[in-house]
């Protein structure tokens, strides 16, 4: 399991996982009708990204997401 404590990491994973896949961008975007660009903002963690685009991504790469409490963190620790 992978913990997603930001949009960077967010984007990481969301990458490998469509790199698994075999997929490009475009190849994903086509899938859930959107534009690479859109994809790779995504990837790289930028702002602006609607919660229905990110679910639309998540299900065309057949992903959910699962919360759970997280451990106390370290002072050192950012959250983002």
């Amino acid at each position: 399991m992978i913990s997603i404590t930001s949009p960077a990491t967010l984007g990481k994973a969301l990458r490998r996982h469509r790199k698994d896949l075999g997929l490009t961008q475009s190849e994903l975007g086509q899938k859930f009708n959107v534009p690479q660009k859109t994809v790779s903002n995504i990837e790289a963690g930028r702002p602006g990204v609607q919660l229905a685009t990110l679910f639309k991504l998540l299900s065309a790469l057949s992903l959910e997401i699962n919360l759970r409490q997280r451990d106390a963190l370290d002072n050192k620790e950012a959250l983002w």
